[in-house]
Formats: structure tokens, sequence, C-alpha cells
């Protein structure tokens, strides 16, 4: 395909991701918000903060980064003198409290299947509003603290432009490292750490049903009375590996694009790659919610009655 053939296209699959990032993440903020019962678990505290955020990526910097990638609107890249810096502050803030949130809802998940029975005094509800808070305190002064590194766009990926040249200064390459770090390794490595524990615990603990089953002979009543973290617990856990295995897959594109670029070899990087490790990066906006759909029973339940109450009210009526 011509590259400039694909410059067409770009502001189009910006607004497919767009539209699957409003819907589906307004489908999950209307069923936690609608039903009180799902908020009694402490992880949809996160993933509504998860969702949230992904919504404000999506009706923020996304359009924003569509209109400046569109030939059909070229007048936007010039617009304002602070365009760019507007943008890289929702991105960056709404990213960064979209990770980390994510990571909770991992790390969460966690607590619930290694230590069922502190879980709750562990992760107290008030304790659950202080993080959430404190992650989108951090993810606003961290993009603030990087606006003034903006100042031009980078249209092979239809965002703002940052350089990582080795011609910047030294405190703004320790800002930009500690960003970076705080960012994007720590919350990773947590996801990672999370995730493997949580596998390693069901997979142990399916061993030992599988065991203490056969040895008493295979019946099936003592797989309906063992402890919780057998039965609910462990689906939950099976469904946050799923999520967190997305992301992680989902982001591998991105995280070969940022090492060229600390390797210094940006710019033989082929644009359309550049272009899509982005946006396959920024995917995750609607497919963590499509999976939180998908995945967890009571949520996709409680989804569908949503969506049959008003048709049931109009055959009511008939």
């Amino acid at each position: 395909m011509d590259v400039d053939d694909f410059d067409d296209i770009k502001p189009v699959i910006i607004s497919a991701v767009i539209i699957l990032n409003v819907t589906l993440n307004i489908i999950v903020i209307t069923v936690i918000a609608k039903y009180p019962q799902l908020r009694e678990d402490r992880t949809t505290l996160f993933m509504l903060s998860l969702t949230l955020s992904d919504l404000a990526n999506g009706c923020t910097a996304m359009p924003i980064s569509a209109a400046v990638c569109s030939r059909t609107t070229p007048h936007v890249r010039d617009m304002l003198q602070y365009l760019p810096k507007i943008n890289e502050i929702c991105s960056v803030w709404f990213n960064f409290a979209s990770t980390h949130s994510l990571c909770w809802v991992t790390v969460c998940k966690m607590v619930a299947i290694t230590k069922p029975l502190r879980y709750e005094q562990v992760l107290t509800v008030n304790r659950c509003y202080f993080i959430i808070a404190g992650i989108w305190l951090c993810g606003a002064v961290i993009a603030t603290a990087l606006s003034p590194q903006i100042e031009t766009w980078n249209l092979d990926i239809c965002a703002c432009g940052l350089s990582f040249t080795s011609t910047l200064p030294a405190d703004v390459v320790t800002l930009l490292v500690f960003c970076l770090a705080v960012g994007v390794v720590l919350p990773l490595s947590a996801i990672v750490y999370a995730t493997t524990t949580i596998f390693v615990t069901i997979l142990r603990t399916h061993r030992q049903i599988a065991a203490q089953n056969s040895s008493i002979g295979g019946r099936a009543d003592f797989v309906t009375n063992i402890p919780s973290l057998t039965t609910r617990a462990i689906r939950s856990g099976r469904n946050v590996l799923v999520i967190c295995l997305a992301y992680l897959v989902l982001t591998i594109p991105a995280a070969a694009y940022v090492v060229a670029i600390i390797m210094g070899k940006e710019h033989e990087v082929p644009s359309l790659f550049k272009f899509a490790a982005v946006w396959i990066v920024f995917c995750n906006s609607f497919v963590n919610s499509l999976l939180y759909l998908l995945l967890f029973r009571f949520v996709r339940t409680k989804a569908m009655e949503l969506f049959k109450f008003p048709f049931r009210t109009c055959d009511s009526r008939r």
C-alpha cells in the first residue's frame, strides 16, 4: 500500500478506535453505575477507574489525533500553539490512569486469591478510593511535567511529538526516564508479577483439587463443597489473566518502538510500523472493556438485562 494512500486511512482507523472506545466504555460504566452489587467487589472500583480513563482518552486526545492526521482538516495542526501540549497532557494523563488502574485490578485479584480471608481488610473501600485518587493525581502531575517538552506534531503516529535525541539536557533525560519508569515499567512489572502469582496459585489449587478428588474416588460433591477460592474466585482470576494477557500482547509493538527510540534507531523504523505500534496500544482502551463484558458472567448478564429492559417495556405496552 502506498504511504500517501495509508495517510488517508489513518483518521478512519483512529475514528474506528474512538467509536469502539466510547461505545464499550459507556456500556461498562452504565452497568457498574446501575447495579450497586457490582461495586461491592474492590476489583470493580479499579475497573471503573480504568473505563473512565479510557473513555476520557477517547473523548479528548484521540479526536485531536484524528483531526491532526486528516487531510481534510490540516489547519488543526496550526490552529492553536498549545494544542500539542493539550494532546500530550490528555494522552499521558489518561493512559497513566488506565495502565495503573489495570495494574491494581490485577493486584486486587491477586490479593483476593492468595489471601481470601484478609482481602477486605487489606483493601478496604476507602483505601481503594485513596489509591484511585492517587493514580489520577500522579498522572496529572507527570503529564504536566512533560508538557514543556512538547512543541510539534509527530504525523507518523498522529500525535504530539517528543524528541529523544542525545542532545537533550540531562535534566530532561532524567525526567523522561523517571516518567517512563513510573508510568510504564512499574505498572507492567506489577502486572506481570501479579498475573504470574495468580496463574501459579490457580494451577496449584487445581492440582490439589484433582489429587484430593481422585483420592476419595471422584466424588462430585467434593468439588462443590471446596473453599470459595476454587469456585468464583478462580473463575474471576482466570478472567483477569485473559485481560492482562491481551493488554501485554497489544503492548509488544509499542515496546519494540520504544526500544528503537532509546537505541537511536527511530529514523530507521518504518512510518507504518510507528503508527501501528502506537494505535495497537490505544486499542487497549476498548479491548479491556470488551473482555470485561464478555468474560465476567455476572457483568455480562447485567449488561444484557440493561439492554433488554426497554424492549420488554415496549412489548408489555403492546
